[in-house]
């Protein structure tokens, strides 16, 4: 019979006592090589969570180039979008229960929401440069029973 549990997936004792052994910068370092040597250049821009400068950085570029911001309660979704006062009558808006869709001139771009909507009621106004949208979740509290067999 051919041994499986020897090597399957690694060699159990000697990756574990490599696994202890390792440093933290010398992993990270590698990684970094890896990374550079497959994609080339800088990654560390375009990775999230990279501290609170990177992060405020983002929210700025975010604003500036009209990303969404999705707030969730109880009852609704929020959506707050920057939008200038020449694009509001270009603008055009529509929904599934999952997703919403913006279209300006030349693009339309995709946004998914955190939880199911209602098709109706959706509710958007225009106040000091933001495009806010209200969106009303919907609450599916339908119960089913499973059975249980034996």
């Amino acid at each position: 019979m051919f041994p499986w549990n020897k090597q399957f997936p690694f060699d159990q004792t000697g990756f574990t006592q490599h696994f202890n052994k390792m440093n933290p910068k010398e992993v990270e370092n590698y990684i970094q090589t890896v990374m550079k040597n497959v994609f080339g250049g800088d990654l560390s821009q375009q990775f999230p969570f990279q501290g609170e400068f990177l992060q405020k950085n983002k929210n700025e570029r975010s604003l500036k180039q009209g990303t969404p911001e999705i707030f969730e309660t109880n009852d609704y979704i929020y959506v707050k979008l920057p939008v200038s006062n020449e694009e509001v009558g270009n603008l055009k808006l529509q929904h599934t229960r999952h997703q919403f869709f913006i279209q300006r001139e030349s693009e339309e771009t995709m946004h998914m929401l955190p939880a199911p909507v209602k098709r109706k009621g959706t509710k958007a106004r225009y106040i000091d440069g933001f495009l806010e949208i209200q969106f009303i979740k919907l609450q599916d509290e339908s119960i089913s029973e499973v059975e249980i067999s034996f």
